[in-house]
């Protein structure tokens, strides 16, 4: 799976590419006492969901730096349209959302884009559907 900071067609399947404008993560922002993990993922087709939720671990240090810096909480539910090449088509906020501003919502949807998920049974577009948790990260992380 390959993770960049921009939606580049360009980049072949399974090939990571440097975005031209990365994402910054501040030093520290794993400290910053918040947590983004997945509270739930779903897909209309065979996908390996283990991998979605270890990718989304990957990235958890991108998506701290999209964060709104007063500590608030909530839920950033997303639908994904996976291409046939793993790559994503489409992103749309689903109702249920309830974390932050458009500016964080929007980054991170943005690192969602970029990613690429792995599609070894599906020779069609599908939906994934993902909830993104913010909350307060807990001693045992």
């Amino acid at each position: 799976m390959a993770l960049a900071g921009c939606h580049d067609d360009r980049a072949p399947v399974e090939a990571a590419e440097r975005a031209a404008e990365p994402i910054v993560v501040p030093p520290g922002a794993r400290l910053s006492g918040m947590a983004v993990a997945v509270s739930s993922v779903r897909a209309d087709r065979a996908i390996d969901l283990g991998v979605v939720r270890a990718a989304m671990r990957e990235a958890e240090n991108a998506f701290l730096a999209c964060l709104d810096p007063d500590g608030s909480t909530g839920v950033l539910a997303l639908r994904i349209s996976i291409e046939t090449d793993g790559t994503v088509g489409d992103v749309s906020q689903q109702p249920t959302t309830t974390y932050g501003t458009d500016e964080a919502r929007s980054c991170m949807e943005r690192i969602v884009s970029a990613m690429r998920y792995p599609t070894a049974e599906s020779r069609e577009r599908f939906e994934l559907d993902l909830s993104l948790e913010v909350r307060p990260r807990r001693d045992n992380e």
